[in-house]
């Protein structure tokens, strides 16, 4: 795979994460302006809350993850592993394109 095609599939990921991230930010101030009448409901809210926190911020890091590859594209090194600066094995960045590390690094 060529850097051009990693580069665009990436920025790809990276337009739909920011598309999801955003519609996270309204649903939940939508869902709370309802009004609610008893614990359950309001448990359910609660939880409701956590859950689309934890999911915006897992899209975060991998917003991160994406835009990190991005800038090793333009800079040059992309696909060296980041703690022993060998090359990266392609099966791997096959499997993901972000990928920092090597395998023999990443199972460290």
């Amino acid at each position: 795979m060529n850097l051009e095609k990693i580069k665009n599939r990436l920025e790809k990921e990276r337009e739909e994460l920011v598309l999801i991230i955003e519609s996270y930010k309204k649903e939940p101030e939508e869902f709370l302006k309802e009004s609610v009448s008893s614990a359950d409901e309001i448990a359910d809210r609660y939880e409701y809350k956590q859950e689309i926190h934890l999911k915006k911020e897992a899209l975060e890091e991998r917003l991160k993850e994406i835009e990190r590859a991005l800038r090793k594209i333009e800079e040059g090194n992309y696909g060296i592993c980041e703690n022993c600066g060998q090359k990266i094995e392609d099966q791997r960045l096959k499997i993901d394109l972000s990928a920092i590390l090597c395998r023999k690094c990443a199972l460290k």
